[in-house]
C-alpha cells in the first residue's frame, strides 16, 4: 500500500500486534439513545470530513446515537507469531453513530457506516493497539455491566479526567453515565434473527432530509449483526508540538460476524443518565440530554467476530496529491 515507506518495526516490548483479531463470546448489550443531528453532523465536520475529497461527503444519517457495553472474553490476533502469545480481555462501552458516504454529483447516498465516535475500554494493551492500528479514540474506563446474560441489567461507565475545568483540581474518577431500569421485572422480551427492520423505523422520521429510501436502510441496517458491521474511523497523528496533523485518514475496518450465540430485545423501560463532564462533554459532542432520557430497542447480543486491519477511503496525503494536479 506505501512502499515507499520503511517496514513498521516490532521490536521487544511493542505492544503492537498484527490484524485481524479474532473475538469469542462477544457479550454486547446496545441501547438507541437520541441526540441531535446538527450537533452530530458539527462533530462529523470537525473529524471525517476534516480530511476532504471531491468525490464524497459524510453526513449523520439520524438522532439516534448507539451506546453499547461489550464484554470481550477472548480476543487474539490471527497472524503469528502473535496468534501465538496468548489471548486477553476487554470490555468497550461505545457510541456508534450511523453515518452516510454522499456522493457529491448525484447527491445520493453510496454506503452507509458505523463511526465509533466515542470508546473507552478497560484493557491497556487493547487501548494502544485500538489507537495506533485503526485509529480508535479510546480512553481507559472503569464500568459495571451484567457478568451473564439475565442478571440485574445495571451498566454504568466512570473515566479517570477532569469533571470541571480548573487549573487547581486534581484529575479523579467520575461517573459520566448509567442505565438503569425503571422496574424490577422480567428483563427479556423476546428472541429474534435480526434487528435491522426495527431500527430502520426508528431511524424514519429524522431522515427525511437526506436522500434516502427505506430499502436502502433496511439492507444496510440487516447487517448490523449478520455477516458485515462497517466501521469508519478517523485516524489521525499530531506532530511534536499537537499544532499540525502528520497524519490524517478515514479509514474503513468490518467487523465479520463469524456466529451468533444468542439475540433478542429485552424490555424499553430502561433509562439513561448523562452527568456533566467537561473533558467528555457527550451533549455537545452528539446532542445527548444530560440528566434522564429514554433508551430504545434495548438489545443483547452473543457472538464472535473477527476485527479486520484497516483500509484507507481517503487521506489527507491523497486530498494534496489531488490539489496540486
Amino acid at each position: 500500500m506505501y512502499p515507499e515507506l520503511p517496514d513498521y518495526q516490532h521490536f521487544y516490548s511493542n505492544p503492537i500486534a498484527k490484524p485481524p483479531c479474532r473475538m469469542l463470546n462477544a457479550q454486547m448489550y446496545g441501547f438507541f439513545v437520541k441526540g441531535k443531528k446538527s450537533t452530530i453532523q458539527t462533530y462529523v465536520d470537525k473529524t471525517l470530513n476534516s480530511v476532504s475529497s471531491s468525490e464524497f461527503v459524510f453526513r449523520a444519517l439520524t438522532d439516534w446515537c448507539l451506546l453499547t457495553f461489550t464484554d470481550i472474553e477472548n480476543i487474539a490476533s490471527k497472524v503469528p507469531p502473535f496468534s501465538n502469545y496468548g489471548y486477553m480481555q476487554e470490555t468497550d462501552v461505545i457510541i456508534w453513530l450511523p453515518i452516510l458516504q454522499v456522493n457529491l454529483e448525484t447527491l445520493k447516498a453510496e454506503h452507509l457506516y458505523w463511526y465509533p465516535a466515542f470508546i473507552s475500554v478497560n484493557n491497556i494493551n487493547a487501548l494502544i493497539n485500538g489507537l495506533e492500528i485503526w485509529g480508535y479514540n479510546k480512553y481507559l474506563c472503569r464500568y459495571e455491566m451484567p457478568d451473564n446474560f439475565g442478571d440485574p441489567l445495571s451498566f454504568s461507565l466512570s473515566l479517570e479526567t477532569f469533571k470541571e475545568f480548573d487549573p487547581n483540581v486534581k484529575m479523579a474518577w467520575h461517573e459520566l453515565l448509567s442505565i438503569e431500569p425503571e422496574d424490577d421485572g422480567e428483563s427479556w422480551l423476546k428472541e429474534v434473527l435480526e434487528v435491522g427492520e426495527e431500527i430502520a423505523e426508528l431511524f424514519k422520521d429524522s431522515v427525511s432530509d437526506l436522500n434516502v429510501d427505506s430499502q436502502f436502510l433496511k439492507q444496510f441496517l440487516s447487517g448490523f449483526t449478520h455477516p458485515q458491521m462497517d466501521q469508519i474511523l478517523f485516524k489521525q497523528f499530531p506532530d511534536g508540538h499537537a499544532e499540525k496533523s502528520v497524519y490524517s485518514a478515514v479509514v474503513h475496518s468490518p467487523s465479520e460476524v463469524k456466529k451468533i450465540h444468542k439475540i433478542g430485545f429485552i424490555k424499553d423501560d430502561l433509562s439513561l443518565n448523562l452527568q456533566r463532564m467537561d473533558a467528555f462533554p457527550l451533549d455537545k459532542m452528539f446532542g445527548i440530554p444530560l440528566g434522564k432520557s429514554e433508551v430504545k430497542l434495548p438489545y443483547f447480543v452473543k457472538m464472535d467476530f473477527d476485527q479486520a486491519g484497516v483500509e484507507e477511503i481517503v487521506s489527507s496525503a491523497q486530498s494534496m496529491a489531488n490539489l496540486h494536479r
